[in-house]
């Protein structure tokens, strides 16, 4: 098994993309290790489009949720703070 930045990776498979040979080169010239710019890329916008779903589940599950009085929130913080119980 390969870890790749602290994540198991499994079997890896080779995924390929066109591109230009003045960019390719471009690449070449510059030092740019293409596989890791596209590993790190696609991991960023899973990563990016997983966090997306999960702040949209929240936010319906939030909208959802019953309202609570005015000031609730507010009475729990210092509650807490003051370490009184909350449910008696």
């Amino acid at each position: 098994m390969v870890i790749l930045f602290g994540i198991p990776m499994g079997k890896l498979i080779t995924v390929s993309a066109k591109v230009s040979e003045e960019l390719k080169k471009r690449a070449e010239e510059l030092g740019i290790n293409i596989s890791a710019l596209v590993r790190k890329a696609l991991e960023a916008e899973i990563k990016k489009i997983e966090l997306q779903s999960a702040l949209k589940n929240l936010r319906e599950e939030i909208e959802r949720s019953p309202s609570l009085p005015e000031g609730t929130i507010v009475r729990i913080i210092r509650e807490t703070r003051e370490g009184r119980k909350l449910v008696e």
